[in-house]
């Protein structure tokens, strides 16, 4: 019982320590001022949804293929692309299960 009640004692002493601290930073607290949040400016607002997506390199790259290229030609190159991409996965992912 002796380890119990030093236990309690402890346990007592470290509840009204930190019931001071904490009343201590209440009272030393400066007063918090209020922000409003920052809001964007016009210009950011007033873009097209696909301006704003994580793909808008994709997309515009895609429009300036098709200007310069014709949309074809914009396919037949993205679709070779993603081919050869894919292809190129596909090959590595075998060999490294041949090798284990």
């Amino acid at each position: 019982m002796k380890h119990a009640e030093a236990q309690g004692a402890l346990l007592a002493r470290m509840a009204e320590s930190r019931a001071e601290l904490v009343a201590a930073r209440i009272a030393s607290e400066p007063a918090r001022v209020t922000r409003a949040a920052p809001t964007l400016p016009g210009s950011t607002r007033a873009a097209p949804w696909f301006l704003r997506t994580p793909n808008a390199e994709l997309i515009a790259l895609a429009l300036v293929g098709i200007c310069i290229l014709g949309l074809r030609r914009t396919v037949q190159t993205a679709v070779g692309a993603g081919l050869g991409a894919s292809t190129h996965r596909v090959v590595g992912n075998v060999l490294d299960a041949l090798r284990n």
